[in-house]
């Protein structure tokens, strides 16, 4: 009769068969009991998964067996014995018989039925699950949906009101510098003297330059370029403040699915860890191996502390971005799964070029250093100086008594660029104007770059959330369910069910960031390409190209500073 072991039956959900002669009624009945494969040894990863959900096997009587039938029992290192009639074997002969499953009695219809008690019923894989975001728990905070959050972005990022600003100040700076110069008034006097004759000339008078050539009208065009790039600048700084909210949104959506998944594993290895402790305390399982489900878990544990950070840190950046520090922690509600089309990336290129900020604000600075390139040109035409006043002469006429009285007198001057013609700044401005016309081509090169890089980052990572979404993953999650049923027929050790359920969720972790990665990258690649809605504006990869400008208009007071004039006056006593 083969010994049963304790171990095996706890482990194995044990095979019992009963076999009893009646040959004689004073005979005791003969039972033996064998075990499918019992002479291995002990192999505690065989232990059931505590996840898996097990019901127990039906408690079936078997009937009698009839003693002159023959009985296969397979054993560890022996071949089925078998008792009966002369021509079976003997109980010391091998048989060449294959090993089958162990049988009961016939049933009625003759028909032998196979005990099936060499398995485990009902073991149900346990499978990752990700969308919990598209319908979270209200009870665990707020819940922020996407069209909310870009509204709260709008409302009070910072970066926009100083876009705003800028542009009031680009129109201030246009309303000035058309301005014409303000006159000079002031007192006179001349040959003043005391005495009996109090002779002399006091008065005022007025100082007037007038500005000729046109030149206040091309510094409001200048300026008038500075209100394009401004209102360039304006418009990229929102949609970066808008894209960067919806990529920090898909990074704290993509760390709620992937902190589902971390606490899930940390609860199938506490779990673990707790079933390993109990069959620790009989015997089944030594030292070792419940310090090694200790360390497992530990490892779960430290993976969803790291990730419960990762996904503290992302929730900061997004309210940041929205302008709301203070925002109270909840949850983003969205798909992570729901993934944009193939991008036709011609008709992107195109659009970019045409309607991209950054090609707008090149521009305008190339029409910027044309307009300042012509005002260089005209400064050399000459500005009216105008001078004219009234003054009281006290000189005494031939006549007693009578004095000359009030004189008036103008002057009329023009500054004559003999030598100063303004070449120097002309040479400047016009080598501006080929630098920005290059910076445009530049810019224009730049976002052909940038736009084939972005979308080859697109491309790759919705090449691989969906070759995880229809190859990987279903191939890892049958093998993990075949392995799972393999378990369940004990024809597999729980060890490698484990291996596979970890490979199951590693995949599954890694379509999350795929699926993170094709999100964000789109989000970018339909958002002209911008992106920090922190940076101020103008800068970074946006509008703020620099020197495509021009130079500095001059003050319209400057061409009223004379070197050298030709004057007329007159005076009428």
């Amino acid at each position: 009769m083969t010994r049963i072991r304790p171990c095996t039956l706890a482990r194995l959900a044990p095979l019992v068969l009963l076999a009893a002669h009646a040959a004689s009624a004073q005979a005791p009945a003969a039972s033996q009991v064998h075990q499918h494969d019992s002479g291995m040894p002990m192999d505690p990863s065989m232990q059931m998964d505590p996840k898996m959900h097990m019901d127990p096997p039906p408690k079936t009587k078997p009937k009698p067996m009839d003693p002159s039938m023959p009985m296969d029992m397979p054993a560890h290192g022996r071949s089925p014995r078998t008792h009966g009639k002369a021509e079976s074997m003997t109980m010391d002969q091998p048989s060449n018989k294959p090993i089958t499953e162990p049988t009961v009695a016939p049933s009625e219809s003759g028909e032998e039925t196979p005990m099936h008690m060499h398995h485990i019923d009902h073991v149900t894989p346990h499978l990752p699950e990700i969308g919990q975001s598209k319908h979270p728990d209200a009870a665990r905070g707020p819940v922020y949906a996407l069209e909310d959050l870009e509204a709260r972005a709008l409302a009070h990022n910072p970066t926009l009101a100083e876009a705003r600003h800028d542009i009031t100040a680009a129109q201030g700076i246009r309303r000035q510098v058309g301005l014409p110069p303000n006159p000079t008034v002031g007192y006179y006097g001349d040959e003043i003297r005391g005495g009996a004759y109090r002779s002399g000339k006091q008065g005022f008078f007025l100082d007037q330059p007038v500005i000729l050539g046109g030149k206040l009208g091309l510094n409001r065009k200048i300026e008038d370029q500075s209100i394009h790039q401004a209102v360039a600048a304006g418009e990229a700084q929102q949609i970066r403040v808008r894209n960067a909210t919806r990529e920090a949104y898909y990074r704290v959506l993509a760390g709620q699915e992937l902190l589902h998944l971390k606490r899930d594993l940390a609860g199938i290895a506490h779990s673990t860890t707790g079933y390993t402790h109990e069959i620790a305390n009989t015997g089944q399982a030594d030292p070792t191996e419940v310090l090694r489900t200790e360390v497992a878990e530990q490892h779960m544990l430290i993976a969803v502390g790291v990730q419960e950070n990762m996904l503290r840190r992302a929730w900061t950046e997004l309210t940041a971005i929205v302008g709301e520090p203070s925002l109270p922690l909840g949850t983003v509600q969205g798909d992570l799964e729901a993934l944009p089309s193939e991008p036709d990336e011609a008709a992107l290129l195109d659009d970019l070029l045409a309607h991209s900020p950054e090609m707008r604000y090149t521009q305008a600075g190339v029409a910027k250093a044309e307009a300042a390139l012509k005002r260089a040109r005209r400064d050399p035409i000459p500005d009216l100086v105008t001078r004219g006043g009234i003054s009281q002469d006290n000189e005494p006429l031939d006549l007693p008594g009578s004095r000359v009285g009030l004189v008036g007198f103008a002057e009329i001057g023009l500054q004559i660029h003999l030598f100063d013609r303004n070449q120097g700044n002309v040479d400047a401005v016009r080598a501006n104007l080929e630098r920005a016309r290059q910076e445009a081509t530049r810019v224009q090169l730049s976002l052909r770059s940038r736009e084939a890089a972005v979308v080859d980052d697109y491309r790759n990572a919705r090449l691989i959330a969906t070759r995880y979404r229809t190859e990987i993953l279903p191939r890892t999650q049958q093998a993990y369910e075949l392995m799972t049923k393999q378990y369940g027929l004990m024809d597999a050790s729980f060890l490698r069910v484990l291996n596979l359920q970890s490979d199951l969720y590693g995949a599954t972790e890694d379509y999350v960031q795929a699926l993170q990665d094709a999100q964000t990258r789109y989000v970018v690649l339909h958002g002209f390409l911008y992106s920090d809605g922190l940076d101020a504006p103008g800068t970074a990869n946006s509008a703020a190209a620099s020197g495509s400008g021009s130079a500095t208009p001059m003050s319209s007071n400057s061409s009223a500073q004379t070197s050298s004039s030709i004057s007329t006056s007159g005076s009428a006593r």
